[in-house]
């Protein structure tokens, strides 16, 4: 690569639009370049004595965490989380996955979830937090609760179109078409998925609450107006 190379690639990734696909282009570039997500993978794994994977954090990155998504972003491991996981058998003690395996069609969260087993150790926890299917259709009735209808107005009022009617049935369309959305799981259906995988001791929990330090106070709370998040989610948890 010629010096004037080189500066018009540093130039591009440091000051254009990270979603242009010039950009996008460069970035990748770099990344082959560099093999900048072997070489994280690697420096992670090489320093950190209780190894943690978080998957699908976009820009969110947990420290002390092995820190993966889909999308380029800098100091994150581009992987995609339906195909083979690149790390050996047993490598981790823990994986957080927060509000993405909705993102993708049932079957490839299933095998997400058993290349979460593989990869994690004998006696290692996931935790996986999704919208619940129940609290979504519990909005679809009358004598609401406070929570439901503090919850209901915020989704309306953030994410509804305005030309949609001002409803529960346009709020609950929202949360099945809006993000990418592909699969909604109850707390059954994604329990059944998660032992399906290989996990047992598969439990509830609150967001932030865990018996495991480590997977204590995770979720992305500020996007959200205060207990949202865990009114919305369905949060599990689940023993290799």
């Amino acid at each position: 690569m010629t010096v004037q190379l080189k500066h018009r690639l540093l130039n591009l990734l440091r000051f254009g639009d990270p979603s242009h696909p010039c950009v996008i282009r460069a970035q990748q570039f770099r990344r082959r370049l560099l093999r900048s997500d072997e070489r994280l993978r690697n420096d992670y794994l090489s320093k950190t004595a209780i190894p943690k994977l978080h998957i699908g954090g976009s820009w969110r990155r947990l420290q002390g965490w092995l820190n993966t998504d889909i999308e380029l972003i800098p100091d994150v491991m581009q992987m995609d989380a339906t195909q083979h996981f690149p790390f050996m058998d047993g490598t981790f003690q823990y994986v957080y996955t927060e509000h993405m395996i909705e993102h993708v069609p049932y079957p490839n969260g299933l095998y997400m979830l058993q290349e979460c087993h593989r990869v994690m150790r004998r006696g290692g926890v996931i935790r996986v937090v999704t919208p619940d299917l129940a609290v979504i259709l519990g909005l679809y009735g009358s004598n609401l609760c406070a929570d439901q209808q503090r919850y209901l107005l915020w989704l309306r009022q953030t994410f509804v179109p305005q030309e949609s009617p001002p409803n529960a049935v346009s709020a609950i369309n929202a949360m099945f078409r809006l993000w990418g959305h592909q699969f909604i799981y109850d707390e059954e259906t994604l329990s059944e998925a998660m032992r399906a995988a290989g996990f047992s001791s598969v439990t509830r929990r609150f967001i932030g609450d865990s018996d495991h330090p480590d997977l204590q106070n995770l979720g992305n709370e500020q996007r959200y107006p205060e207990g949202l998040l865990n009114f919305e989610s369905v949060t599990l948890e689940g023993r290799k």
